[in-house]
């Protein structure tokens, strides 16, 4: 479900459940149109995307095959159990298992309707009416709609610098960051963690990207730092296998005190995730190991070394998702975005997420090389311009 089927989705299960005030819901998904349709692509205009955040790749064959099964067995003729698959949820908590995270899969794991349903879910089962901490940058325009569907407010800090006066709110943590590609450093996590304590805080933990980082990028999940386990919910992707994306499957995972709202809210909202979704999630959980997204680094590689033959700076990527370039030497990051569409190249503006003087590459797509050559033509072209 793209961007705009999942707003009308919302907006209608909203107008039928009377358990959410319609206004608020119809604010929260007004300001999210505003944010993505400026952004959205016209099917017939010949648009290269590079900023979407959804890499591109076709199922697996042997993905397809157990989804195939599955159907045939008539397992996707009927509801799962609300919280997902019993095996799903058992592959996700052995997943945080490997790095020393304690999660029973009975009660501690919600399979969700894809990333964009767990964020929503998250926050308003865990932030209703409270401070949610956000740190910059980071995915601002999801959560800003989240925090609104949650009757939050937002609250955006640098975490490097003076850390907020806080008090039983939300912190939402991405790492590896979803909007830039970037791990959090170490010592900011352990920063973070004791601010935690300090505030009496929960956790929203938002690693849908770590199946995405490049090999040889150390992670752990921030579950498992010291004396976070109790207080962090786990937002998680099956993005280890490339095509899942689209098929709408996410998790959250945590202790049951935090899970049940979670479960309970979800199930109002869309019942139980698709099966056939599930059942693709479990044969992607199966090759995990495998590294199937072996094509996307060379993808990612590509990118960099465009940058590298223009003299353009960027940061080294941590994921095969992004590559963040800064731009500052052509111009402010909106006026490079609105030159690249010129040439039938979207770009995303590192303004939209906290990084202005900085353009997001996505290293993704069919057409990623012919797009690497628009590229090429919009950064010459800025340079040749005399500087205002």
């Amino acid at each position: 479900m793209r961007h705009g089927s999942w707003l009308r989705f919302l907006l209608l299960s909203n107008e039928r459940n009377s358990c959410m005030p319609t206004t608020v819901l119809s604010r929260a998904l007004a300001r999210q149109r505003r944010d993505l349709l400026p952004t959205m692509l016209s099917p017939a205009a010949d648009v290269i995307d590079l900023g979407g955040d959804d890499l591109e790749g076709a199922t697996p064959p042997d993905v397809r095959a157990a989804v195939i099964t599955a159907m045939e067995d008539h397992e996707c003729d009927h509801y799962t159990r609300r919280p997902g698959l019993a095996p799903l949820c058992q592959a996700v908590t052995d997943f945080l298992g490997d790095f020393g995270v304690e999660i029973n899969p009975n009660d501690g794991v919600v399979i969700t309707g894809g990333v964009q349903e767990a964020r929503f879910v998250a926050l308003r089962a865990l932030a209703s009416g409270k401070s949610v901490y956000l740190p910059q940058p980071g995915p601002t325009i999801p959560y800003r709609a989240a925090a609104q569907f949650a009757g939050a407010t937002l609250h955006y800090f640098d975490p490097e610098g003076e850390l907020p006066l806080a008090h039983e709110g939300v912190l939402v943590l991405a790492n590896p960051n979803p909007a830039t590609g970037q791990v959090v450093p170490g010592r900011t996590m352990d920063r973070l963690a004791a601010w935690i304590n300090e505030s009496d805080l929960t956790v929203v933990a938002d690693e849908t990207a770590a199946p995405l980082l490049r090999s040889g990028v150390l992670y752990a999940p921030f579950a498992s730092w010291p004396g976070m386990g109790d207080v962090v919910v786990t937002l998680g992707s099956f993005a280890w296998t490339p095509g899942l994306d689209a098929w709408q499957v996410a998790w959250l995972a945590g202790p049951r005190r935090l899970t049940t709202d979670l479960r309970d809210l979800k199930q109002a909202i869309t019942i139980c995730s698709p099966a056939a979704s599930q059942y693709a999630a479990l044969a992607g959980m199966k090759q995990r190991n495998h590294d199937p997204r072996a094509r996307d680094e060379q993808h990612v590689e590509a990118v960099c070394a465009l940058l590298d033959r223009l003299q353009i700076p960027y940061a080294e990527p941590h994921t095969v998702a992004f590559v963040l370039a800064d731009t500052r030497t052509l111009g402010d990051d909106a006026a490079v975005v609105a030159e690249a569409l010129r040439y039938g190249l979207r770009l995303v503006a590192g303004s939209t997420f906290g990084m202005s003087g900085t353009i997001r590459i996505t290293a993704t797509g069919r057409r990623l090389h012919e797009g690497l050559d628009r590229l090429e033509q919009v950064f010459m072209a800025l340079k040749q311009e005399p500087r205002r």
